[in-house]
């Protein structure tokens, strides 16, 4: 028995990300000529002037492309010259709503490929509205209001959050789904320190603090709820917490160290911020409007000359003095980056190498992303103690080949691709080597007999198998490619070997499943391997 569910490792002090994906510089442009067709309708009559949108699917990179097109009197709309790619189909229409729920919108286009009736049959959207006010009667302006779904079909942003009250205290939810919501403001003590200057504690309608005990509004197709008013109670107390950051050896204080705070929601994880605060004269750090809860003050990773570090604590009912953060002497990496086959320098600009600490138990960032330079050279700081991980960004998004770290060299000698560093450790001579992945997987899943399958789920994944070690499987860096409305996928950037495709047949509810088919395909440089995965009826 396999179960769904992903493990995933909250890097609590991971400050700084980047994307993936950078652009192979001797793989040409995809060819922009594919398309999408479809209809919008209203009990079967068109809906003019609606906006289509085709967004990429491109999980490797924070940039993602879209692509329109409009409909005409008929209701029929085109989205023109698409790459190849996985694409999620959405009319823009915010006072419609879905009639039923889609079952997929994401679609894979092949090159030159033209995919027709992908079609959405829209309703009148519902509306809820209201105001909202203090304790003192005066209206909240541009306050949060959200909505809870009961029965509803969450489809979009604005069926649970992201609606704002005006300047008179009004709010409006329009283009609702039909179905049952509760609506509530405020927050579950969640504002990070410096976000707000006040909080509210969540206050669902009609002004009640317990979920329970909420009203629940029914939304019908085209139909308005109104006077779906919210009173707050007082807003919640905040205090300040005020601390020093302290050299290790001497104990002097260290100015201008920039610093941010997490707050822990416990099990649902946490959130940071950082931005421009930094230490004053006297090495000292403040936080003001906090309100009650768990957090830490840490140290952002730069090129200070001090490793990142933090100091934990728990806001109760009073205001918190005297943290101290004593950080150690930061290490630091330099050498060259080796793109393995690439022709010419690198383009100026046009790399970063990302480095970031890791210990038992936490991630650690470095520095910024560092430019690479036309030489390939780089020098990366602010890390600790502890296995120095790198990974390669790029500005240009446009190709979605991904580089691998193949190979770490310390003055010739070939390293653990994970480099082991001390705090204060200045390594020089590094040689990392990366590689363009350029295998890609198109694949499908059939139904036995084409019959279909109510109310299941399947989910696709994707292990490399390693020959070097039998019975063990390592899985790619996209491992989970979405299955589209025609059962088809796509995965990119694959280095060459032999992959297991896996197919899982979920029921309803359930997050794991004994019906799992597999599939051995082998992956080459440069080409498109395809697969076909046969579901076969219980």
């Amino acid at each position: 028995m396999v179960s769904s569910a992903r493990l995933a490792i909250v890097t609590v002090l991971l400050i700084f990300s980047a994307a993936v994906s950078s652009q192979a510089q001797t793989n040409p442009e995809k060819t922009a000529n594919g398309s999408i067709t479809g209809k919008v309708t209203i009990k079967n009559k068109g809906v003019a002037g609606a906006i289509v949108v085709a967004e990429e699917q491109n999980y490797k990179s924070w940039i993602k492309s879209s692509y329109h097109g409009t409909t005409d009197q008929t209701g029929s709309y085109r989205i023109a010259n698409l790459p190849a790619g996985t694409y999620t189909v959405t009319p823009m229409a915010s006072s419609l709503a879905f009639e039923n729920e889609p079952t997929n919108n994401s679609i894979v286009v092949t090159e030159g490929e033209t995919i027709e009736d992908i079609n959405f049959s829209m309703i009148p959207g519902g509306v809820i509205t209201g105001k909202i006010t203090d304790a003192d009667g005066k209206p909240l302006i541009e306050a949060y209001v959200s909505l809870m779904p009961i029965d509803a079909i969450v489809i979009s942003a604005r069926d649970t959050g992201g609606i704002r009250t005006d300047d008179r205290g009004i709010y409006r939810a329009f283009g609702l789904r039909e179905g049952k919501y509760k609506v509530y403001v405020g927050q579950r003590g969640s504002a990070l320190p410096g976000e707000e200057s006040t909080s509210y504690r969540q206050t669902f309608y009609p002004s009640v603090s317990d979920a329970a005990k909420a009203t629940v509004i029914e939304v019908t197709a085209g139909g308005e709820t109104a006077n779906v008013d919210i009173v707050l109670g007082r807003a919640l107390p905040t205090f300040k917490v005020t601390g020093r950051i302290l050299d290790a050896k001497t104990g002097k204080p260290l100015p201008k160290i920039r610093y941010g705070v997490y707050r822990s929601y416990g099990e649902r994880g946490g959130s940071s911020r950082t931005g421009s605060d930094v230490t004053n004269v006297n090495g000292e750090f403040r936080l003001e409007n906090v309100v009650p809860g768990k957090y830490a003050v840490f140290i952002v990773p730069e090129d200070s000359g001090v490793r990142p570090d933090s100091v934990s604590f728990e806001v109760v009912d009073r205001d918190i003095t005297d943290l101290v953060i004593k950080p150690g002497e930061a290490a630091s990496v330099s050498g060259v980056v080796v793109l393995e086959g690439a022709e010419g320098p690198i383009k100026p600009n046009s790399l970063f190498l990302n480095a970031w600490s890791q210990t038992d138990a936490e991630t650690f960032s470095g520095s910024m992303p560092k430019p690479i330079g036309p030489d390939g050279s780089f020098s990366v700081g602010g890390l600790r103690s502890g296995f120095t991980h790198f990974r390669l960004s790029s500005r240009d998004m446009s190709d979605t080949a991904r580089l691998e770290l193949v190979r770490v060299e310390r003055d010739g000698v070939v390293q653990s691709p994970a480099l082991r560093i001390k705090d204060g450790e200045q390594v020089t001579g590094l040689r990392l080597v990366f590689k363009y992945l350029t295998g890609s997987i198109h694949g499908e899943v059939k139904v036995e007999g084409d019959e279909p399958l109510p109310n299941a789920r399947i989910s696709v994944w994707i292990s490399f198998i390693d020959p070097a070690h039998p019975g063990e499987y390592h899985s790619a860096g996209n491992s989970s490619p979405q299955l589209d409305s025609r059962k088809r996928f796509v995965v990119q950037g694959l280095a060459a070997g032999t992959y297991e495709v896996n197919v899982g047949v979920f029921e309803p509810g359930r997050t794991d499943t004994n019906r799992i088919y597999k599939q051995e395909v082998t992956v080459i440089d440069n080409a498109v391997s395809e697969v076909t995965v046969t579901i076969k009826k219980p």
